[in-house]
Order: C-alpha cells, then sequence, then structure tokens
C-alpha cells in the first residue's frame, strides 16, 4: 500500500506537520459523534449493515482529511460508482458470490479510471447482494451518506487548514 503522502496529503494531526494532541483529540471525538449519529439512524432504517462502507468512510476522513480517498470526488464518486455497479449487477444477474466478486472488481477498476478511489465504498455490492435494496438505496443511505460524510471531511480539512494557519 502506497504512504499517505503519495496518496494526495496525510494525517493533519500528524506531529511533524505540525498537528498537536488537540488536533488527535479532534479527530477522534468527530470519528465518535459521527459514527454514533450514523450507527443510531442506521439502526432506525432496518438496514443497519449499510451503514459499514460510510462507518469506514467516517473513519478515514476523521483520521486523514487531507488524503486523496478522502476527497469530496473520491467520497462521492466512489459510493456512488460501486452502489450503481452493485445494482446495476444484481438486476442483470441473479445474486451470487460470482456475481457480487466481479461487482467489486469493476467498481474498482472504475473507481480507478475516473480517478474517484474511496476503498470504504468497494464494500456496498456485498450489502447489496445481501438486502436486494431497490434503486432508492442510491438515495438512502449511498447519496445521503456520502454527502454528509463529504461534507465532514471539508469541514475538518478547513479545520485543519485553519489551524495550520495560525501556528505559523
Amino acid at each position: 500500500m502506497a504512504p499517505m503522502e503519495e496518496m494526495g496529503g496525510g494525517h493533519w494531526h500528524d506531529r511533524e506537520r505540525g498537528g498537536t494532541v488537540a488536533a488527535i483529540l479532534v479527530a477522534a471525538l468527530s470519528a465518535a459523534v459521527a459514527v454514533f449519529i450514523l450507527h443510531r439512524i442506521a439502526a432506525g432504517s432496518g438496514m443497519a449493515l449499510a451503514a459499514f462502507p460510510f462507518i469506514t468512510t467516517l473513519v478515514l476522513v476523521c483520521g486523514a482529511p487531507g488524503s486523496a480517498p478522502a476527497g469530496t470526488r473520491a467520497i462521492l464518486g466512489g459510493h456512488l460508482i460501486c452502489g450503481v455497479v452493485a445494482l446495476g449487477g444484481l438486476a442483470l444477474f441473479p445474486p451470487s458470490d460470482i456475481e457480487t466478486a466481479v461487482a467489486v472488481g469493476l467498481a474498482v477498476a472504475l473507481m480507478l479510471a475516473t480517478r474517484c478511489f474511496h476503498p470504504p465504498a468497494g464494500i456496498t455490492p456485498l450489502i447489496v447482494a445481501q438486502f436486494n435494496p431497490g434503486w432508492d438505496f442510491l438515495i438512502w443511505p449511498v447519496l445521503t451518506g456520502a454527502l454528509a460524510a463529504a461534507a465532514l471531511a471539508r469541514a475538518l480539512e478547513r479545520l485543519r487548514t485553519s489551524v495550520k494557519s495560525s501556528a505559523r
């Protein structure tokens, strides 16, 4: 796996880049609060498992908001690509281990080709195979979760930037 620096950014809490214990605590608290809220919403939806890719997205954006996979394009594009590929595969073929594996492989190829690589989204085809949701799955939880995660990522990136600016 490539070091974070090669993926377009790094850990905003990295001491070598001016991070502090306070920044680490902000990242940890942000992740905990965001995951708690998401878990409560998902538990009430009847598809708690659908929250899994977004929980891993939240951990990524809280821990490394400046990295390429935590960027808005990667979050939105990655989750939407995986959702469309998974639902399309399910519409064309019966759910099976092979269909799910092909959907994941195709989704990874499309994420890379479109520069929307977001690893947490890769589990979406498995979730689709388990639940067999309708196309409205793209709105909730895929698009809704991706927009919320992207908003949090941008807020943390702005915080990181302002902390670094004020430290100079």
